[in-house]
């Protein structure tokens, strides 16, 4: 499934409906813990590149279904 592309604003309010929260923040990319140990990583940009965010959903185990349904 393709990604639309999304700002990094977007990305961190749908890991957050998630249960993700963000633990740490540096230069432009952003570090957020799930409740059971989860941890994901991803750029804060204005245009998160599809492919970094899609790697970054795999290495979190977040299915990209569960994740479109939660971006507004």
């Amino acid at each position: 499934m393709k990604l639309p592309l999304l700002s990094g604003k977007q990305v961190l309010f749908a890991l957050q409906r998630l249960g993700f929260q963000e633990v740490h923040r540096r230069g432009s990319h952003v570090k957020m813990v799930h409740a059971e140990g989860r941890v994901i990583v991803f750029p804060f940009h204005d245009e998160v590149d599809r492919y970094t965010l899609k790697g970054s959903l795999a290495d979190a185990d977040i299915a990209i279904e569960d994740f479109l349904e939660q971006v507004r």
